[in-house]
């Protein structure tokens, strides 16, 4: 059975990274502004999100589009890990749907964890941005670049991809964004 310290901290892990997400978009040369909509409790994990994303600056576009993808990737997240824990903590949940909830707790605390870690190995070799996402059978991986990616940076990608996630290389998909 899990441990609510466990649970904490892999929600506090989520919202760290996005906390991460937003500091990265108030570098200077992006501006984001938007009005924040109140979620009326709905979702404890996600208190309110951006509406209207309007970015000023000369190639930001591709910022907030990674900005963006992040911050939806780990509220969808939020949502998913809510749902589990309402489950897991429901007294009418027998203990099989309680472990089948704290197993998919852990399979999405994972799957955030070999993201994040993909994204920084690749900022590490010289990428600017990235999203990396992670399915149940394949791992997208959303690269900025302003022109096609050479043999030698895909190679590196699936390199860092494979080794992180564990997904074979004919399961990984690079996508540019610029």
């Amino acid at each position: 059975m899990i441990k609510k310290k466990h649970v904490l901290a892999g929600v506090l892990g989520v919202a760290l990274v996005t906390a991460g997400l937003i500091n990265y978009g108030n570098q200077p040369g992006l501006e984001v502004s938007g009005d924040i909509v109140p979620n009326n409790g709905e979702n404890s994990f996600a208190t309110g999100m951006v509406d209207n994303l309007e970015t000023t600056g000369v190639n930001n576009i591709g910022d907030a589009y990674f900005v963006s993808a992040k911050l939806e990737r780990d509220r969808t997240y939020g949502e998913q890990i809510e749902i589990q824990e309402n489950i897991l903590y429901n007294e009418k949940s027998d203990d099989n749907m309680k472990k089948v909830a704290q197993e998919q707790i852990n399979h999405i605390s994972n799957n955030l964890n070999k993201e994040m870690s993909i994204e920084t190995l690749l900022k590490a070799k010289g990428f600017d941005d990235t999203v990396a996402i992670i399915n149940d059978d394949s791992v997208n991986v959303v690269v900025k670049s302003m022109e096609e990616l050479g043999v030698a940076q895909v190679a590196q990608i699936q390199n860092i991809v494979m080794r992180e996630s564990g997904a074979s290389a004919e399961n990984i998909h690079i996508v540019t964004k610029n």
